[in-house]
C-alpha cells in the first residue's frame, strides 16, 4: 500500500470517527423545549404571591417565589417556588406555552420537588393538559429530589401544570423544570406512553440530588 493510500485511509477513518461521534450525540442529546430554574424571576429577589413568571401562569390561587435569602430553605438552589402561596389558596402553575408532542417522538420531563420544610405533608399533581402524569406526596423534611419521566408523543398539544393539593400557605417546593426532545430511544423501563387520550406509566427513574 502506498503512502498516499495510507494517508487517504487515515483521513477517511478520521472523518468517519467524527461523523459517528456527532451522530451519536445527536441520537442521545436532549433538545430543550423548556428549561427553568426560576433564578432570574423578579430580578433574583423572592416575593410572596408572585404571578409575574416568564414561562408560567398562576391560576386558581397563589404561589410564592422564595429562596436567595428570602424564606430560604435551600440556599444552593437560589430561587424556587412554594406551590402553596400566602393567601390560603394553593395556585396552579401552568406553562404559558402549549407544547405539541409529535407522533412517535420521544420526550423527557424532569423537575425537582422538595417537602415544605415546615412540618406539613404535601401532595403535588403533575399534569399535561387534562392528563395526570403523576401525583407525588412529600414529607416535610424531604430534600429536593429529581423526578424524570420519558414519554412518546401522539400528536397532541398540552401545557404542563403543577398543582399543590390543599391551601394552608405551606406547599411543596419546585425547582429546575425541564422538558426536552430526546433524539435517541429511552430505556424501555422508563417509558411513559402517551396515546389514545390516555397516559400509561410503565416506570420512572428517580434520581436523588446528592
Amino acid at each position: 500500500m502506498t503512502e498516499v493510500d495510507v494517508t487517504a485511509m487515515k483521513k477517511s477513518l478520521y472523518f468517519t470517527t467524527i461523523f459517528l461521534f456527532i451522530f451519536g450525540l445527536a441520537m442521545t442529546s436532549p433538545a430543550a423545549l423548556l428549561s427553568d430554574n426560576f433564578n432570574t424571576e423578579n430580578g433574583g429577589v423572592g416575593v410572596l404571591n408572585y404571578a409575574g413568571f416568564s414561562n408560567w401562569n398562576v391560576s386558581n390561587g397563589t404561589v410564592d417565589l422564595i429562596g436567595n435569602g428570602f424564606f430560604d430553605f435551600f440556599p444552593a438552589n437560589v430561587l424556587y417556588v412554594d406551590l402553596d402561596g400566602s393567601t390560603g389558596d394553593a395556585g396552579i402553575l401552568t406553562t404559558k406555552n402549549s407544547y405539541t408532542f409529535n407522533n412517535g417522538t420521544n420526550y423527557q420531563l424532569s423537575f425537582d420537588l422538595a417537602g415544605s420544610q415546615r412540618g406539613s405533608t404535601e401532595t403535588v399533581n403533575i399534569t399535561l393538559g387534562s392528563l395526570i402524569i403523576d401525583s407525588k406526596t412529600l414529607s416535610s423534611s424531604d430534600p429536593f429530589t429529581t423526578f424524570t419521566y420519558f414519554f412518546t408523543g401522539d400528536g397532541s398539544s398540552a401545557a404542563l401544570s403543577f398543582s399543590n393539593v390543599g391551601g394552608d400557605d405551606l406547599g411543596a417546593l419546585l425547582d429546575n423544570v425541564n422538558l426536552d426532545v430526546v433524539q435517541g430511544v429511552p430505556e424501555p423501563a422508563t417509558l411513559l406512553l402517551v396515546g389514545g387520550g390516555l397516559i400509561s406509566l410503565v416506570g420512572l427513574r428517580r434520581k436523588i440530588r446528592k
